[in-house]
């Protein structure tokens, strides 16, 4: 047979018929969206929800009703305020989306003023699926009652406003034991940082006095402010705690601070005034620059003791 130019074109056009039929399926597979794996139903997934937050105390082992709530996004714009119900939850109105931060502020009177750092947490699939509410879990505890006590080297105890006198002790130089006792039973003191503010809420032991003939050592941190020297000690939370379990406290909440005073030039018939305070909610480098030691900072417990040559 003749291979004609009708032949020739036919052919082609075929083969480009041939060709596009081939590449658009070949492309359009290409192009296709493939399916996603989908979470399995246990699987931690983010969400957007309003929370339900718990709010218990660990040492009593028990919720904690009536507990003022404020949260903090990290703009340091107060977002909402709620309380505890009889059952120590509060539930939010606006949602907040997993993996961000929130900043909650607890209070209540007899309890430690706390401050909460808390990430937004996931859901499990089923539960993102089926709960309204995401779960955020807090703990607070009472605030301990104290009491502080003053004895020296020598075995002498020291109410406060009473004098340590060197001449009869026979000492230039004398060691005190300030002991910081909760009365308290399953009670405490907990150390957060105040998020607005970026300021630490220690336990302090704060000395005061306004001579400077006697040398001390041993009180932490100084701090002159006009004619007043303070001395700073930060104090151990679990120092602080007295919790029992059973008939046994496996943390007595007894915190003791050694001091060593030198007379120094403190001349005869002359008296040298400390006053001691155990300071909550206080940071000694915000007192350093501002005079205060926070704007929640209070005196705990109170002791004067008298210097005399």
């Amino acid at each position: 047979m003749r291979l004609t130019a009708g032949h020739l074109l036919a052919f082609i056009i075929g083969a480009l018929l041939v060709y596009f039929a081939i590449s658009g399926g070949y492309f359009a597979a290409i192009q296709k969206p493939q399916p996603q794996p989908q979470p399995s139903a246990g699987e931690l997934v983010p969400v957007n929800k309003p929370l339900r937050i718990a709010l218990t105390d660990p040492l009593a082992g028990q919720a904690i009703p009536s507990a003022q709530l404020l949260i903090y996004t990290p703009d340091k714009i107060l977002r909402e305020s709620l309380v505890t119900d009889s059952t120590g939850i509060a539930s939010t109105a606006l949602p907040y989306p997993s993996d961000s931060v929130i900043y909650v502020k607890i209070s209540k009177s007899g309890y430690v003023t706390k401050w909460c750092t808390v990430t937004v947490p996931r859901l499990a699939l089923a539960d993102a699926q089926s709960l309204a509410q995401n779960f955020v879990a807090l703990q607070d505890v009472q605030l301990g009652n104290y009491v502080i006590k003053v004895t020296d080297q020598f075995g002498n105890t020291y109410t406060s406003g009473s004098a340590l006198n060197f001449t009869k002790l026979g000492a230039s130089v004398v060691s005190v034991t300030i002991t910081i006792y909760n009365t308290k039973d399953n009670s405490g003191y907990v150390t957060s940082r105040d998020f607005t503010n970026n300021i630490n809420l220690n336990a302090v032991l704060l000395a005061k006095t306004s001579g400077t003939s006697v040398v001390v050592q041993g009180a932490g941190q100084s701090v002159t402010r006009g004619t007043d020297t303070y001395y700073m000690t930060v104090l151990n939370d679990d120092a602080l705690t007295r919790q029992i379990i059973g008939n046994q406290y496996v943390k007595p909440g007894v915190a003791t601070v050694t001091l060593t005073f030198n007379k120094g030039a403190l001349g005869a018939g002359q008296t040298q005034t400390f006053t001691f305070d155990l300071m909550a909610y206080f940071d000694p480098q915000y007192f350093a620059v501002n005079g205060i030691g926070g704007p929640d900072a209070v005196s705990l417990a109170s002791f004067t003791l008298n210097l005399q040559a």
